[in-house]
């Protein structure tokens, strides 16, 4: 199944991770944490996803709009071809001393 896909992030890697991003991924799962974990297998050093949960670097997540936080099913809410998730990740920065 096909869903669209918007990754925002204040993250950015030249020619590697350059956000605001958006693609079509093709989705087997059907769920939001099949697409979780689809990124971070492409973004492996973005923490999209942990253990079946949200990842650290991820700050909000929505299906068609609506927080996933709305949802009885969490992550395991399932998509439909055509959706849209759209996701929010972003690290805090480090500093150097």
């Amino acid at each position: 199944m096909k869903v669209k896909v918007k990754v925002d992030s204040n993250i950015r890697i030249k020619n590697v991770f350059e956000p605001p991003l958006e693609m079509e991924l093709y989705e087997n799962d059907g769920t939001l944490q099949g697409v979780l974990e689809r990124l971070h297998g492409m973004f492996p050093y973005l923490k999209f996803i942990h253990q079946g949960e949200m990842g650290d670097d991820l700050r909000n997540l929505y299906l068609n709009g609506k927080s996933h936080f709305i949802f009885s099913e969490g992550l395991k809410k399932k998509i439909n071809e055509g959706d849209t998730v759209h996701v929010e990740a972003y690290m805090d920065p480090l500093a150097g001393g």
